[in-house]
């Protein structure tokens, strides 16, 4: 039979003890701890999603449109580049949601995940001054979030200016930004041509273009909950 002393005996239940609180804590980890780790994995996999879209977007070489400083961007270019990225976007969206036994909501895919007019469209610094088209055929002011619109004085065809923004508005599902004019009068950013109001390059480029945060997804239902029709809009226009 081993004897041990009671000096022995102690010092093995101290150990015990020891090793099975390190245990113990190991196994209840604080759940801020936990949700960090989380936040960090998430943020890992938007970026990747988001790094993945940008890289499959096809951007042919930028056309113009005009004559001297009043330079626009051709829509037609505007729409082509912003089209492919929607495109783009969603294949990635069905690529993540393939194997999945449920359908993955994009709010979880690419949650967060904000891009720029710059990393969409990709423009060099030689087109600051240019003019850039607020074209409304590829759905491209349906993706603007409200904040990226503060500040900013809407310009025309020329370069002339408009009006200070506003606010948004839904009109038959479609969010369009609204400005005051210089009477006093709210008016829509909506024209016959795809390039009737514009903005100078260098004033959007840095702003977010696509928002796919909880809190950009609610404000916008909320503006198209309160919709109007192309016949009560007719004051805007």
């Amino acid at each position: 039979m081993i004897n041990l002393s009671k000096l022995t005996v102690y010092s093995l239940l101290i150990l015990i003890c020891v090793a099975f609180g390190q245990a113990h804590a190991q196994e209840q980890k604080p759940e801020a701890s936990t949700e960090a780790a989380q936040q960090l994995s998430n943020q890992e996999r938007v970026a990747k999603h988001k790094q993945t879209i940008l890289s499959r977007v096809k951007r042919d070489k930028v056309e113009y449109r005009g004559a001297g400083t009043g330079f626009r961007i051709k829509s037609e270019w505007v729409d082509q580049v912003m089209s492919e990225y929607i495109y783009q976007k969603s294949v990635l969206l069905a690529e993540v949601n393939i194997s999945e036994k449920y359908a993955i909501r994009p709010t979880w895919v690419l949650k967060n995940m904000k891009v720029t007019f710059q990393e969409i469209f990709n423009l060099g610094p030689e087109d600051d001054e240019k003019l850039f088209p607020l074209s409304y055929v590829s759905g491209l002011l349906n993706f603007v979030p409200a904040y990226s619109w503060e500040g900013l004085t809407f310009l025309g065809k020329n370069g002339e200016a408009k009006g200070q923004f506003k606010r948004r508005i839904a009109i038959e599902g479609g969010l369009f930004p609204i400005y005051m004019n210089s009477d006093g009068k709210e008016k829509i950013t909506l024209g016959v041509a795809r390039d009737a109001y514009t903005l100078k390059w260098k004033d959007i480029k840095n702003r977010v273009l696509d928002d796919m945060s909880e809190e950009e997804a609610v404000d916008r239902l909320k503006v198209l909950r309160d919709k109007i029709t192309w016949e009560e809009s007719e004051p805007y226009r």
